[in-house]
């Protein structure tokens, strides 16, 4: 059994520790030691970062009890070695891992929803919970968390024995054991888990839910706590800072800023519709097969080629078949008429053209490709 240094000081960086076994494996070398501060990937956190001596440590595990070290030197049994660990990444996973527990301490607290999955990536986390959360509970959430991590209380491990902890309300789905650990945060939260943490909670500095869905019956949060939450309300910062320059808006009024440049645009485009339809009927000159009608055209959208169709449609023209070059060789298309008649235009469009679409109603749409207008032509007037 490895002597778990990370349980006992959460804030080891470095120790020294003697060489139990070494082993290779497809080209790697996995190191077991009399005792590593190094945490093993377990409870939704990954394993621990660093070196042993010269050598980056590539993946941390346990199995019964033993933690491997993976790496790619191979190291002597019975030498004494030192150990060193990503410091700056351990400690943002601390308050991370701190910040999910208070998180759902507070939503088990107000609610009574269990922590059903969780996830903890390199910037964000993601929790399930078992319940339904509106967006006035996310707030409330929000707000007692931080409220927690600013009164700065204690936060330690606890190590009862299984018949204590018939005693003891805590969150976990894990079955009692002899050798459970129980993280607690005063006031807060008390779960079983196996990662280390820091030991006040102001040490966190601050927990942000960045987002909220349902999930399978429940809610699943993201969340960003400690440095990483900085770091995402540095971005937004910055990014709000170019959104002020660009709009020449004020710190609080970007909002508003946007919202009025989306009206402008959405009446320009409006706009734009308009005038592009009134081109495509001046471009219109159908030709008649048969009582319907087909026409090719350059550029023009879907929309375009169906206010084309429904000015044929309109004038007594029982079919109309339109297409619009976009790519040399690629074509779109609208078909327009009775729907029986449609669906067979649309079936041989895609069969004899290499096309796809599809409709309902008397309309479809599609696209057809590998194809040129003198080949359309001779093509839709055999149909026709």
């Amino acid at each position: 059994m490895t002597q778990k240094l990370y349980e006992k000081d959460s804030y080891c960086k470095s120790f020294s520790a003697k060489v139990i076994n070494c082993t290779e494996k497809d080209g790697f070398y996995y190191v077991e030691l009399d005792q590593t501060a190094f945490f093993p990937e377990g409870g939704g956190q990954a394993p621990d970062q660093g070196f042993l001596e010269k050598t980056e440590v590539l993946d941390v595990q346990i199995e019964d009890g033993v933690i491997l070290h993976k790496v790619r030197e191979s190291f002597t049994t019975g030498t004494e070695v030192v150990g060193k660990i990503d410091w700056e990444l351990r400690f943002s996973r601390m308050q991370s891992h701190a910040g999910e527990h208070i998180v759902s301490g507070v939503v088990h607290s107000l609610f009574g929803y269990d922590n059903a999955g969780f996830h903890m990536g390199e910037a964000t986390m993601t929790v399930d919970f078992s319940g339904p959360l509106s967006k006035e509970d996310i707030l409330q959430v929000e707000l007692e968390a931080n409220k927690a991590i600013y009164r700065n209380v204690r936060i330690y491990a606890t190590y009862p024995s299984k018949e204590d902890l018939s005693k003891i309300n805590y969150r976990s789905k894990i079955d009692p054991r002899d050798d459970m650990r129980l993280i607690n945060i005063e006031g807060v939260d008390c779960c079983a888990c196996c990662a280390p943490h820091p030991s006040y909670t102001g040490e966190i500095g601050l927990v942000k839910i960045v987002d909220f869905m349902p999930h399978r019956g429940g809610t699943r949060v993201t969340i960003v706590a400690g440095i990483n939450a900085f770091k995402d309300y540095s971005f937004i910062h910055d990014s709000n800072k170019q959104l002020m320059g660009m709009l020449s808006a004020s710190r609080d009024n970007v909002v508003v800023a946007v919202e009025r440049q989306m009206t402008l645009v959405g009446y320009i485009k409006a706009e734009n519709q308009k005038l592009s339809q009134e081109l495509a009927l001046c471009k219109l000159k159908p030709v008649m097969v048969n009582g319907s009608a087909y026409n090719i055209f350059q550029g023009l959208t879907y929309d375009d080629l169906r206010c084309c169709a429904n000015s044929l449609t309109d004038t007594g023209v029982e079919t109309c078949v339109l297409f619009s070059e976009k790519e040399v060789g690629q074509y779109i298309y609208v078909v327009s008429g009775l729907g029986d008649r449609v669906d067979s235009i649309v079936k041989a469009l895609n069969s004899g053209l290499n096309g796809k679409g599809g409709g309902r109603n008397g309309y479809a749409q599609g696209r057809v490709s590998d194809t040129s207008e003198e080949f359309i032509v001779k093509f839709i007037e055999e149909l026709l």
